[in-house]
């Protein structure tokens, strides 16, 4: 493109970055699995310790440098909810200017932008209070430095290159499959260049120690305890596998236009990329690979979002053809983009960026749809949406902040009634020795968390916020009578009781009690 349409490439990309934003504003919502983050970031601020219930250190949150971000946001502004949904639309247009910045002709800044705006998976978890807008921004900051490595590059590419590596992992460490050809190849470059090869390694592992080490001084522990809560279940390997499949099935039935951009640029990368760009695309591919191996999630999209906007990114880094800077290479994208929502509608899956649905779009219940539920359907159908949170703030509050158990019904919240409850959280005087309740519950966790306060234990019988459950190895009544993440362990007679009086010995089996001193001794 001739140096004179350097202004006008630019301005397109402005363009696409806020028409991103734009749309994740538009959408905006919050996840039940996001409160469990936010109830421990609740209790660490608050004197409760930093785990999910206030009597046990236990680590159920599965991304610490995202569980830092939000402690630090709420801790600093008090607005629990409002800031992390600012900081996620942040995050996913800085994601998105990194990559539109390396594209060089408008027809793929459209493409790319089109592939995401209307993917679901990408769009409805920009915000959601997961982690996925702080992974979109780690992988693009790991891919832009990879791209533009030089033969002999400098110490400080090194350093920033290894730091963003280091956030990357602490996002979430299975992420670590995805940028781990760019590592290797990178580690590779570096052989004949040791002081930028130390640089990287030191910026890698500083941050992975400090991080490592106060988990096991807080939780006793090195890994997330939703790692052993999913790991350690008695399902055949060919089980997974095959769950992992449904799950691909369906969420690209619902989301065709993240399909269409995984293929397109995975594709591309692996038969017209540089080393670079294939390292990137195996990644992808290792990752995808990773997602069917343990089978699948039950949140539609949310394991795929990332790896399609890293297929993006590899999209526009791809050498530019002669024909993308003529009228009919602008032409042609956007004709394209049109193809691609005609096609979503026509298959009865249009883009929730412009339908924005208000309700549950497909059945979940009795395993219908593989166990995979439209996760923004079911919150945003339960007020849990920004829009809601905002045209809602002149209203009065007609339920309490905080409430009992009781018998687990009337626990439900709109986003702004969660908001005034994470902004009222008690602070720990000092007199708490015993929970107010103890109850045993799977799914919802979040949710019940917020609402019943920090005195409430909660026993996650899915074991993700249990320790002690999580050690206990989960089985299926018969083949595929589970839902992903959501393996219910048959509680221990007794364990309530001990929980609720802080006495193990009322737990009845003489090896559950050991078991349950031995770790009481570690988290308590």
């Amino acid at each position: 493109m001739p140096i004179g349409n350097n202004k006008l490439l630019n301005l397109v990309r402005v363009m696409a970055v806020f028409a991103i934003m734009i749309a994740a504003v538009r959408i905006a919502w919050v996840s039940d699995d996001a409160l469990i983050t936010l109830r421990t970031a609740l209790n660490i601020t608050n004197g409760w310790g930093a785990g999910y219930n206030a009597t046990e250190a236990v680590q159920g949150y599965t991304h610490p440098l995202w569980f830092l971000i939000w402690v630090g946001i709420g801790a600093t502004t008090h607005q629990w909810f409002l800031g992390i949904l600012i900081v996620s639309i942040l995050f996913t247009g800085l994601a998105v200017g990194l990559i539109l910045w390396r594209a060089v002709s408008i027809s793929r800044i459209i493409l790319a932008t089109g592939i995401l705006l209307f993917s679901n998976a990408f769009m409805e978890y920009s915000t959601s209070g997961l982690e996925n807008p702080l992974a979109y921004t780690g992988v693009a900051l790991v891919g832009v430095l990879a791209l533009t490595a030089s033969p002999a590059p400098r110490w400080s590419w090194g350093l920033w290159f290894g730091l963003a590596s280091a956030a990357v992992v602490l996002t979430r460490f299975d992420l670590s499959l995805m940028i781990a050809p760019w590592i290797i190849l990178i580690a590779w470059q570096l052989r004949r260049s040791l002081t930028v090869l130390a640089v990287a390694v030191g910026a890698v592992l500083t941050p992975l120690i400090i991080w490592f080490t106060w988990s096991h001084l807080t939780y006793a522990t090195w890994l997330p305890n939703t790692f052993e809560a999913k790991r350690n279940v008695n399902i055949p390997a060919s089980e997974l596998v095959t769950q992992g499949f449904r799950y691909l099935m369906v969420t690209f039935e619902h989301d065709p236009v993240t399909l269409i951009g995984l293929i397109v640029g995975i594709g591309a990368a692996l038969l017209m990329g540089n080393r670079v760009i294939r390292a990137g695309a195996i990644g992808a591919l290792i990752y995808v690979g990773y997602i069917i191996w343990i089978g699948g999630d039950f949140m539609a999209g949310r394991f795929l979002a990332v790896p399609l906007f890293l297929a993006m990114l590899l999209l526009v880094a791809l050498p530019a053809f002669s024909s993308e800077f003529t009228p009919a290479g602008f032409g042609a994208a956007l004709i394209a983009i049109v193809l691609l929502v005609v096609f979503s509608v026509a298959a009865g899956s249009p883009p929730v960026t412009l339908a924005n649905p208000k309700e549950v779009r497909w059945e979940v219940d009795q395993n219908f749809n593989a166990g995979v539920s439209d996760e923004r359907g079911i919150y945003v159908s339960l007020a849990r949406d920004l829009k809601g949170l905002i045209d809602n703030l002149s209203l009065g509050f007609v339920n309490p902040p905080f409430v009992g158990f009781g018998d687990g019904t009337g626990l439900n919240r709109s986003l702004r009634d969660l908001d005034r409850t994470a902004k009222e959280w008690k602070t720990n005087d000092g007199a708490f020795t015993l929970p107010s309740e103890t109850q045993p519950m799977c799914g919802f966790m979040g949710t019940v968390g917020i609402v019943t306060g920090p005195t409430t234990h909660l026993v996650d019988t899915c074991a993700l916020t249990d320790r002690y459950l999580a050690q206990r190895p989960y089985t299926p009544m018969e083949p595929f009578a589970w839902k992903p993440g959501h393996f219910g362990r048959e509680v221990p007679a007794g364990y309530l009781d001990a929980i609720a009086t802080a006495d193990s010995s009322k737990v009845t089996d003489a090896m559950d009690r050991f078991e349950l001193e031995e770790l009481w001794a570690k988290i308590r």
